[in-house]
């Protein structure tokens, strides 16, 4: 009788071996799958920054200025009579690059000659009235139209998630659509109306109601923020709408009011806002309104004045950030290398 050759398997001590090996295996991948993933999303937004500098230059080169970060805002502080604006349109200039980004077709749906939202809880312009009834004319609806070139891809707060109710969203019952680019302003517009005209020095190249054009960034183009990255989600503040400004939606300031990138937690922290204890979420903005921030690691996305696009460290001297957010106070800034 012949023999029968009997085929061994793994035994119990080699499979868990083979496991354990596996185990490490993946665990040294993932971080390189996950660090490539990041790499293709922050250049996905790059490219949208670089979108939104491209139509700031055809807006230009279309009506000799660049917008405005936004006009006749119902959030900002006026006693009557005083500077605020007498038409309140309640609006993001966003909405005014909107030809040049391809969506046309959403701009002109857009009844531009009156509000684009009514914020009740955000009315502080003593000094103004509502021009005609978002409600009716179709504007409150259609802020909550998700825009992919506004949207960071790294940022997985929902583009709807936070634009609702009487200080955010853009009418009873409706949600806005929120963006993760804006224009770089003076957190003041929040305060003073119609800051831009009277902020001297300190101006920057977007404000309420500004008319900045390119021969008034006397620091030159190459060394001034124009439009800046936030997350969607703001502690104090909910989001930044694209279409409508509502309650501390003024737009980026990284210069002033706790300056700094990537803030989770304020610098000099209120006692009230201690919660406590309160423990720092990243992408979750726990500064003033007005943040500089992202989910990419280190941090976040700036286009110049002359379109470009650059990545700045969020360790960068606030001092710099300052000057760069500053359009002509006669100090060229430049970031380190």
């Amino acid at each position: 009788m012949g023999s029968r050759s009997i085929r061994a398997g793994f035994t119990l001590v080699e499979l868990l071996v083979v496991i354990a090996i596996i185990g490490v295996m993946v665990g040294l991948l993932l971080p390189a799958v996950q660090s490539a993933r990041e790499a293709a999303r922050r250049m996905q937004c790059q490219n949208n920054m670089k979108q939104l500098g491209l139509a700031l230059h055809n807006h230009e080169s279309t009506f000799k200025k660049f917008p405005s970060a936004g006009e006749g805002y119902s959030m900002c502080l006026s006693a009557a009579g005083g500077a605020g604006s007498k038409q309140i349109l309640d609006s993001n200039s966003l909405l005014d690059l909107l030809p040049y980004i391809e969506q046309q077709n959403l701009f002109d749906r857009f009844n531009r000659k009156e509000a684009r939202a009514l914020v009740p809880n955000a009315m502080r312009n003593s000094n103004g009235a509502l021009v005609g009834d978002p409600m009716t004319n179709g504007n409150a609806v259609l802020c909550g139209e998700i825009v992919p070139t506004f949207i960071c891809p790294s940022d997985n707060t929902g583009p709807k998630d936070r634009l609702t109710g009487g200080h955010y969203g853009p009418g009873t019952g409706l949600q806005g659509a929120s963006t993760n680019y804006d224009f770089i302003t003076s957190d003041s517009d929040f305060s003073i109306c119609n800051n831009w005209k009277t902020a001297g020095i300190a101006r920057r190249m977007f404000g309420e109601n500004s008319t900045t054009a390119p021969r008034d960034v006397i620091d030159g183009l190459t060394n001034t923020f124009a439009i800046g990255e936030t997350t969607k989600w703001h502690v104090n503040g909910n989001a930044f709408a694209w279409a409508y400004r509502g309650w501390v939606m003024s737009g980026i300031d990284p210069g002033t009011s706790n300056p700094g990138i990537n803030l989770w937690h304020l610098p000099l922290v209120h006692p009230t806002w201690q919660n406590p204890p309160y423990v720092p979420v990243r992408g979750r903005t726990r500064t003033w309104w007005a943040a500089a921030a992202s989910l990419h690691p280190g941090g976040c996305n700036f286009t110049m004045g002359d379109g470009s696009v650059t990545f700045v460290s969020e360790s960068t001297d606030t001092v710099i950030l300052e000057r760069m957010c500053r359009m002509g106070d006669g100090t060229v800034a430049a970031l380190p290398n």
